[in-house]
């Protein structure tokens, strides 16, 4: 099934290529508002810039599991913004809250995800 503006950016991860991982915030993929605030995170999660890069994330790539974090993120707000608007287009459901106090910062688990599956 197509989605409606499946393609639109909602974020910024950084990914360590020597690890072929994601940056996490706990147990959610960490999706940042912009690049540069993704490389602040970068800064933040002890990674190496010279071994990472910044991806843009669609919203296509939210719903098919990118990161391997089970449908759960750690959006910032304006992240967070962007991906609403565009689960409402597609009637995707979902449930958020506030990460420990910070208001810039949502724990959000997404239901309808492609899990993907570690063993493929």
């Amino acid at each position: 099934m197509k989605r409606k503006e499946s393609e639109a950016i909602v974020g910024y991860s950084v990914l360590e290529k020597f690890e072929d991982c994601y940056q996490y915030n706990e147990n959610a993929c960490f999706i940042a508002d912009s690049q540069s605030s993704a490389g602040a995170f970068l800064i933040y999660g002890h990674g190496d810039a010279n071994d990472c890069r910044i991806d843009e994330v669609t919203f296509d790539d939210i719903m098919h599991d990118y990161g391997g974090s089970c449908g759960e993120y750690a959006m910032e707000s304006e992240a967070f913004a962007r991906f609403k608007r565009i689960a409402a287009l597609n009637a995707v459901t979902f449930t958020s809250e506030i990460y420990d106090g910070d208001a810039t910062l949502f724990v959000v688990q997404i239901d309808g995800v492609q899990i993907v599956d570690d063993d493929e």
